[in-house]
């Protein structure tokens, strides 16, 4: 959908846009410049011609409402609430000071890693914004605690911003709906009936914390009857773990009760209270799938969340999901979760998991690609083969009929941290494939951005020999193996020109070996300093690997037209016989 402003836009003639923060159900908001008093503000815009639910306006009037009453140092200052109308346009704007920092989805996708200890800083930090919030007389629920809605400064000091889908207790009480509002992986079980508590809101911090630790979704890991099962993925004290299992809890009551007692316990000044391990019960489960059954749009709800509802009982999509960009992309508005998990059934009959975006590269959807890299997806998460997607981008030989720009994608994945030089379970590295199968424009690219040129694979070949058995490699719809540009660049760029990998063999013995002649490879290793006599491990030189196709002498026997053109080159350069 087309954005409703661009940067430089003024707004009401006092705001000038900057930029998108975000977007989301209730509306976007930019970044913008208050003119008058030269502060940076958080734009929050919602259309009323692109309205295509009127509970949105009703959220966003209520966030405004609520925004006016708040007054804690960790929420961003609410600054005024405002309209304008156009022919075109009737839009409502939220204003507030602008929250510093990074959101910590944000700083997650850029590469950062944390420890217990700074989780625990920002638990607490959240609880203490949450005994605020559920002390107040109507109670105020955020609903929607995730990593894009808490902002942490670089000293450690964090907001939570985004009241878009905020209650109060009194409208609950005297306006029910079936409103389900919240972000799917970081809802707990009862806001799927519609129904929100303080303990709601624990939940969502729980489930943010545990993304902080694994940085995968909660939806992603493990469940068993709503139960996230996370001890084995997580590497922290059994006290912390205790803690995080109880705001996890999808049985409410079995839950911290409030924000208070959640606090106390992290502080260690309660102790958690023991309980007997029981499976949540189905009554619970039940009741989620009962109140949407029985709802007036239990149909157009089931459409539109139907992979949300289905991911609560461990349903994860095939993976033919990720061949339509479109399919692809509504998936990801319902499950929000750019790492989600897809199923793959191979040829011997077992099925593997694998996000989409391993997913999108292995069916060749570049579009799909390139649109998960700017959610966020984590670039370093491998195949069940250690394949990264930087190694699944070049895995086969390039193919020119196959839509997409593999030098664009491969931009965008080292953009967002892919590790240029990490091995597969074949011992492979992105580099190495690239080198056999890819371009060169696409190898300078790698070598340019980190890739260790003296790399080499576990049969102890380097860059050059890889390069020069792709000249053995059958030819891709037409496409000349050999690219002297290619092996240039290596040497230019440091390779040894004369290093020896397992057996021995240097990139020279490798080139005569070749089965396609390619007199003019050899002799450009030679014209850069290949030592023309170099012995491998069984004391055969270049020129020797030639006679060894033939008995006897070599002066005495006829060779080839191309065996011998080959044999004069060596001699010409000094081959021993």
């Amino acid at each position: 959908m087309e954005l409703l402003h661009q940067p430089e836009d003024i707004v009401a003639q006092r705001y000038r846009i900057i930029k998108i923060l975000g977007e989301g159900g209730s509306g976007t908001t930019y970044l913008a410049l208050d003119t008058d008093s030269h502060q940076l503000v958080a734009l929050k815009a919602l259309s009323l011609h692109r309205l295509n639910d009127w509970k949105l306006m009703e959220l966003f009037e209520r966030e405004a409402k609520i925004l006016a009453q708040l007054h804690h140092q960790a929420i961003p200052s609410y600054l005024g609430y405002f309209h304008t109308e156009t022919t075109l346009e009737h839009c409502f704007y939220i204003v507030q000071a602008q929250a510093p920092g990074k959101s910590l989805a944000a700083l997650i996708a850029d590469g950062w890693r944390t420890t217990e200890e700074e989780v625990r800083y920002i638990a607490t930090q959240i609880l203490e914004i949450l005994v605020y919030l559920h002390s107040l007389n109507p109670v105020v629920i955020h609903r929607d605690i995730k990593p894009q809605n808490i902002i942490r400064r670089d000293d450690g000091k964090v907001y939570l911003v985004d009241f878009g889908a905020v209650q109060n207790t009194y409208y609950n009480t005297f306006m029910r709906g079936s409103t389900v509002v919240g972000t799917y992986g970081y809802m707990a079980p009862e806001q799927f009936r519609g129904q929100a508590v303080p303990a709601t809101d624990l939940y969502g911090l729980g489930a943010t914390i545990l993304f902080l630790l694994t940085h995968r979704s909660p939806a992603d890991l493990p469940m068993e009857r709503l139960k996230i099962d996370f001890r084995h993925h997580v590497q922290i004290s059994d006290e912390f773990a205790d803690w995080l299992e109880k705001m996890l809890e999808p049985d409410v009551e079995e839950r911290f009760s409030s924000a208070i007692e959640a606090l106390a316990s992290l502080s260690g000044k309660q102790a958690i209270k023991a309980k007997v391990s029981t499976p949540v019960s189905w009554k619970t489960i039940a009741g989620v799938g009962a109140t949407i059954a029985t709802s007036t749009m239990a149909i157009a709800l089931l459409n539109a969340h139907k992979w949300l509802f289905l991911g609560m009982f461990g349903i994860i999509p095939l993976s033919n999901i990720c061949d339509n960009t479109d399919t692809l992309k509504d998936y990801y508005h319902q499950v929000h979760n750019a790492n989600a998990l897809v199923m793959e059934s191979s040829p011997n009959g077992e099925n593997e998991r694998m996000s989409l975006l391993v997913c999108t590269i292995h069916r060749h959807n570049f579009q799909g690609t390139e649109f998960l890299i700017t959610q966020g997806a984590d670039v370093k998460l491998p195949d069940r083969q250690g394949n990264t997607p930087l190694h699944l981008l070049f895995l086969e030989p390039f193919d020119p009929y196959i839509p997409g720009d593999d030098y664009q994608i491969a931009k965008m994945l080292i953009a967002r941290g892919a590790d240029i030089n990490l091995q597969n379970q074949k011992g492979k590295t992105p580099l190495q494939l690239a080198v056999q199968n890819s371009e060169a424009q696409i190898i300078k690219l790698l070598l340019k951005s980190g890739g260790d040129i003296n790399q080499r694979d576990r049969s102890g070949a380097t860059l050059l020999h890889l390069a020069i058995s792709k000249i053995d490699q059958p030819p891709v719809y037409g496409r000349v193996n050999t690219d002297p540009q290619l092996i240039q660049q290596l040497i230019k760029g440091g390779v040894n020109i004369n290093a020896t990998d397992n057996q021995g063999r240097t990139p020279l013995h490798q080139a005569v070996l070749s089965y396609s002649y390619e007199t003019t490879t050899i002799e450009q290793l030679l014209k850069q300093g290949a030592n023309v006599n170099a012995e491998d491990k069984d004391g055969n030189t270049p020129l020797q690997f030639i006679s060894k196709k033939y008995s006897g002498d070599l002066k005495d026997k006829k060779l080839s037209s191309d065996d011998q053109a080959i044999a004069n080159i060596l001699k010409k350069n000094g081959a021993k016989e």
